[in-house]
Protein backbone atom coordinates (compact mmCIF):
# COMPACT_ATOMS: atom_id res chain seq x y z
CA UNK A 1 0.00 0.00 0.00
CA UNK A 2 1.31 3.24 -1.39
CA UNK A 3 1.37 6.47 1.31
CA UNK A 4 -0.34 9.37 0.25
CA UNK A 5 2.92 12.25 0.44
CA UNK A 6 1.68 16.08 0.55
CA UNK A 7 3.94 19.16 0.50
CA UNK A 8 3.64 22.49 2.78
CA UNK A 9 3.17 25.59 0.64
CA UNK A 10 6.68 26.08 2.09
CA UNK A 11 8.39 22.83 0.88
CA UNK A 12 6.58 23.37 -2.40
CA UNK A 13 8.14 26.52 -3.10
CA UNK A 14 11.43 25.41 -1.27
CA UNK A 15 11.77 22.31 -3.97
CA UNK A 16 11.22 24.65 -6.56
CA UNK A 17 14.01 26.21 -6.04
CA UNK A 18 16.05 22.96 -6.15
CA UNK A 19 17.93 22.12 -9.42
CA UNK A 20 19.82 19.18 -10.85
CA UNK A 21 21.71 16.51 -8.21
CA UNK A 22 19.47 18.50 -5.08
CA UNK A 23 16.30 17.97 -7.31
CA UNK A 24 16.80 14.75 -8.33
CA UNK A 25 17.89 13.67 -4.66
CA UNK A 26 14.43 15.12 -3.83
CA UNK A 27 11.97 13.78 -6.09
CA UNK A 28 14.01 10.16 -5.79
CA UNK A 29 13.10 10.44 -2.12
CA UNK A 30 9.80 11.56 -2.36
CA UNK A 31 9.61 8.05 -4.49
CA UNK A 32 10.84 6.06 -1.36
CA UNK A 33 8.31 7.78 1.18
CA UNK A 34 5.33 7.16 -1.43
CA UNK A 35 6.61 3.42 -1.21
CA UNK A 36 8.17 2.93 2.16
CA UNK A 37 6.93 5.31 4.31
CA UNK A 38 8.60 6.13 8.13
CA UNK A 39 11.51 3.38 6.90
CA UNK A 40 12.28 5.94 4.10
CA UNK A 41 13.03 8.65 6.87
CA UNK A 42 16.80 8.55 8.30
CA UNK A 43 15.37 9.92 11.68
CA UNK A 44 13.23 11.73 14.65
CA UNK A 45 13.67 14.33 16.14
CA UNK A 46 14.27 14.45 20.29
CA UNK A 47 12.12 17.21 21.63
CA UNK A 48 8.89 17.85 23.01
CA UNK A 49 6.03 17.52 20.84
CA UNK A 50 5.41 18.29 18.25
CA UNK A 51 8.88 17.92 17.77
CA UNK A 52 9.52 14.65 18.33
CA UNK A 53 7.20 13.53 15.94
CA UNK A 54 9.24 15.14 13.31
CA UNK A 55 11.34 13.24 11.28
CA UNK A 56 14.19 14.02 8.97
CA UNK A 57 16.15 12.48 5.57
CA UNK A 58 19.33 14.19 4.43
CA UNK A 59 18.77 13.97 0.88
CA UNK A 60 22.45 15.55 -0.58
CA UNK A 61 25.38 17.13 1.26
CA UNK A 62 23.26 19.52 3.87
CA UNK A 63 19.84 19.26 2.10
CA UNK A 64 17.21 17.96 4.53
CA UNK A 65 13.64 17.24 4.63
CA UNK A 66 11.69 17.72 7.20
CA UNK A 67 8.26 14.92 7.28
CA UNK A 68 5.49 14.59 9.98
CA UNK A 69 2.74 11.93 9.45
CA UNK A 70 -0.47 12.88 9.62
CA UNK A 71 -2.06 9.21 10.01
CA UNK A 72 -0.32 5.81 8.94
CA UNK A 73 -0.36 6.91 5.33
CA UNK A 74 -0.79 10.34 5.03
CA UNK A 75 2.64 11.94 5.57
CA UNK A 76 3.90 15.52 5.14
CA UNK A 77 7.13 17.28 3.76
CA UNK A 78 6.92 20.14 5.92
CA UNK A 79 10.01 21.71 4.36
CA UNK A 80 13.11 20.94 2.33
CA UNK A 81 16.13 22.61 3.17
CA UNK A 82 20.06 23.12 4.14
CA UNK A 83 21.08 22.46 7.37
CA UNK A 84 23.36 25.72 7.65
CA UNK A 85 24.88 26.52 10.97
CA UNK A 86 26.60 29.18 10.21
CA UNK A 87 23.64 30.88 8.42
CA UNK A 88 20.78 31.06 10.92
CA UNK A 89 18.72 32.47 7.84
CA UNK A 90 19.76 29.47 5.66
CA UNK A 91 18.81 27.03 8.19
CA UNK A 92 16.09 24.39 7.79
CA UNK A 93 16.22 24.00 11.74
CA UNK A 94 15.96 27.42 12.66
CA UNK A 95 13.11 27.53 10.49
CA UNK A 96 11.76 24.31 11.66
CA UNK A 97 12.58 25.87 15.41
CA UNK A 98 9.71 28.71 14.16
CA UNK A 99 6.86 26.65 13.37
CA UNK A 100 7.11 24.85 16.06
CA UNK A 101 6.58 27.97 18.54
CA UNK A 102 9.99 27.61 19.65
CA UNK A 103 12.67 30.45 19.76
CA UNK A 104 15.81 27.78 20.03
CA UNK A 105 16.36 24.47 19.50
CA UNK A 106 15.22 21.82 22.25
CA UNK A 107 17.07 21.19 24.95
CA UNK A 108 18.39 18.24 26.25
CA UNK A 109 20.56 15.00 24.57
CA UNK A 110 20.35 15.18 20.88
CA UNK A 111 19.36 11.71 19.98
CA UNK A 112 18.42 10.01 16.47
CA UNK A 113 16.08 7.68 17.18
CA UNK A 114 14.80 5.48 14.08
CA UNK A 115 11.34 8.05 12.48
CA UNK A 116 9.58 4.07 12.73
CA UNK A 117 8.87 2.72 15.89
CA UNK A 118 9.77 -0.93 16.83
CA UNK A 119 6.70 -1.92 15.16
CA UNK A 120 7.42 -0.42 12.53
CA UNK A 121 4.54 2.31 12.60
CA UNK A 122 5.20 5.96 12.09
CA UNK A 123 5.02 8.48 14.79
CA UNK A 124 1.29 10.35 13.94
CA UNK A 125 0.52 13.84 14.60
CA UNK A 126 -2.35 14.25 14.41
CA UNK A 127 -2.46 17.83 15.12
CA UNK A 128 -0.65 18.51 11.84
CA UNK A 129 -2.65 21.31 10.67
CA UNK A 130 -1.13 23.76 12.34
CA UNK A 131 2.22 22.99 11.22
CA UNK A 132 1.05 22.93 7.96
CA UNK A 133 -0.52 26.37 8.13
CA UNK A 134 2.56 27.87 9.92
CA UNK A 135 4.74 26.67 7.36
CA UNK A 136 2.17 28.65 4.99
CA UNK A 137 2.70 31.61 7.06
CA UNK A 138 6.26 31.26 6.55
CA UNK A 139 6.72 31.10 3.20
CA UNK A 140 3.92 33.50 2.56
CA UNK A 141 6.19 36.07 4.98
CA UNK A 142 9.53 34.81 2.79
CA UNK A 143 7.56 36.10 -0.18
CA UNK A 144 6.71 39.33 1.06
CA UNK A 145 10.39 40.05 2.21
CA UNK A 146 11.26 39.07 -1.44
CA UNK A 147 9.42 41.23 -3.13
CA UNK A 148 10.24 44.23 -0.53
CA UNK A 149 13.61 43.92 -1.76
Amino acid sequence: MRLDVYLSVLAEKQAETLRGADLKSFVAFVGDLEARGCAALGYRLTGEIPVNRLCVKHLRGAMRAVVAFEEPRRAWILMVGPHGERSRTHDVYASLWGVCGLDAPPVGERTKPACCDRDGADPNLPEIEELVARCRDLAKRARRRKRAN
